[in-house]
């Protein structure tokens, strides 16, 4: 399914479910100042990651110049999360959140090189068995847009960091960032039900060695290049105290 009919797909069943729920009743008295937690699922859709190769120079000497870099095609991934906040009365809330990402390696091409015998090397494709998981753990912000209906629109923002294990079992950490739009559905009680979507991008990733850690025995290659970005479309239950 295409990355577009998903989102619509599960924004359109969360709000038809909140519309039979909930119908169009007044809105209740406002919630005051307090502490909520948050529980939530939904689907990711990562970027492909364009990469570049740094070999080991302490490696076996070849005549053959090796590959240059990869790219590595993400498929959609399961997203789930859970975040305690604090609710303002003026319509901010500030939020510490963890979140996990799981996408699918669809395929790895690898790409550059020249071999003396047959010149430079054609792109090559495999497709591994594997997967790209990442932990989240972000501070975000919301602005509650207040109204006289149930539904409560909203917008907001966050950063944190990221800690990524590639399809090799390699990890690395970077700074991500993400803005956050979405509609809450209050049933009253400190209960609310979020619908929204997410974008994410991290600084760029660098899996492996650095440069004074190569040597003779160790590692063969590192990777480097890009940053990780993906959107989401995300429902959750929010209950406040």
């Amino acid at each position: 399914m295409k990355q577009g009919g998903v989102i619509t797909a599960v924004l359109s069943a969360a709000l038809s479910g909140v519309v039979v729920s909930g119908g169009a009743a007044a809105q209740d008295e406002t919630n005051g100042d307090g502490v909520y937690v948050r529980v939530g699922a939904g689907v990711s859709f990562g970027s492909d990651l364009e990469q570049d190769f740094t070999f080991n120079p302490e490696g076996p000497f070849s005549f053959d110049s090796p590959r240059t870099g990869q790219e590595v095609d993400l498929g959609e991934s399961l997203v789930v999360g859970a975040a305690l906040g604090f609710n303002y009365t003026e319509g901010i809330r500030t939020e510490l959140e963890y979140r996990y990402v799981q996408n699918d390696v669809e395929s790895v091409t690898v790409f550059g090189g020249f071999s003396e015998i047959d010149g430079p090397l054609p792109p090559a494709t495999s497709f591994p068995d594997e997967d790209i998981g990442m932990h989240l753990v972000m501070s975000n912000f919301y602005f509650d847009l207040n109204n006289s209906s149930r539904f409560t629109p909203f917008i907001g923002g966050g950063v944190g960091g990221a800690f990524v294990e590639n399809e090799n079992g390699d990890r690395d950490a970077a700074l991500a960032y993400q803005g956050r739009a979405g509609v809450a559905y209050d049933f009253g009680g400190g209960l609310s039900f979020d619908v929204e979507y997410i974008y994410l991008r991290t600084n760029d990733l660098s899996f492996g060695p650095n440069d004074d850690e190569f040597t003779v025995d160790g590692p063969s290659v590192r990777i480097d290049g890009d940053h990780y970005q993906s959107s989401s479309a995300m429902v959750s239950i929010r209950k406040q105290f």
